[in-house]
């Protein structure tokens, strides 16, 4: 059957990771809904899915999506931000497809180039009834804090039940000291993925994750007045701070 999906889809091996999704208030609702904020909301967001995926990789777990916000519309013509006529409000909840090219992040990509495939779930993942209680009932929190405070130590211990404390801008190698010993837990849910990883340590891995996630970004369309107006997110916004514009690189005509 074509929309049936099999049991594993709702158990992967390895298990799941997500995290909870902080964005600023003035991200979604200052100024004008224009390019500019637009751009600005999901470049935030972005990022934060970049170094989920990165430790989806890293932990080999399957990655469930968070929730994504939009101040602007996607569609396949000049438009003002929605479609005339109608009563969205913005900010709002936009699928996936909206910035990324979920027909790549699916695809089987050549692992020497690109590193593990990283697989996903849907944000609404755990609102499916056929998702099973061996895997709901078995949930690990992973509360992020600065090293050196209390309570805040390279440790695979649990506060309380189920609760980890782990400190920000961790390595690649203490993830995997201290995430080694809950391969049985089946979800791993961060409070926040905002300066969480340092990076792959290794430089053939790091590559070979660019290589990879680089091709995840999709386009927004389209702007008003340009023959063009087409703009590309970039997966890697963040790290071109010299540039005015939060927009990606665009093909304005």
């Amino acid at each position: 059957m074509i929309f049936y999906d099999p049991p594993d889809y709702y158990d992967p091996p390895g298990g799941l990771i997500l995290f909870r999704s902080s964005i600023p208030m003035n991200l979604l609702l200052d100024g004008e809904h224009n390019t500019e904020s637009h751009f600005k909301l999901v470049n935030y967001q972005i990022k934060q899915i970049r170094a989920a995926l990165a430790i989806a990789m890293l932990l080999n777990r399957t990655l469930v999506m968070p929730p994504l916000w939009c101040r602007l519309d996607r569609l396949w013509y000049p438009h003002p931000g929605t479609i005339p006529g109608t009563m969205t409000r913005q900010p709002f909840l936009c699928p996936l497809d909206h910035v990324f090219r979920v027909d790549v992040v699916m695809k089987e990509l050549p692992e020497e180039k690109f590193g593990p495939r990283i697989n996903f779930r849907e944000y609404s993942f755990f609102e499916n009834p056929s998702v099973p209680q061996q895997v709901k009932g078995l949930w690990l929190d992973v509360q992020l804090c600065k090293e050196g405070t209390k309570d805040c130590n390279v440790s695979n211990s649990l506060k309380s039940t189920q609760v980890l404390r782990f400190p920000r801008n961790s390595t690649e190698e203490t993830f995997r000291s201290v995430f080694s010993s809950f391969k049985d837990v089946k979800v791993i849910q961060f409070s926040s993925m905002v300066d969480v990883f340092q990076g792959f340590a290794d430089k053939a891995k790091e590559e070979g994750f660019r290589n990879r996630v680089r091709r995840y970004a999709d386009f927004w369309c389209c702007m008003q007045n340009h023959s063009r107006g087409y703009v590309y997110y970039d997966m890697y916004r963040d790290e071109k701070p010299d540039l005015k514009s939060h927009l990606g690189y665009s093909t304005f005509g």
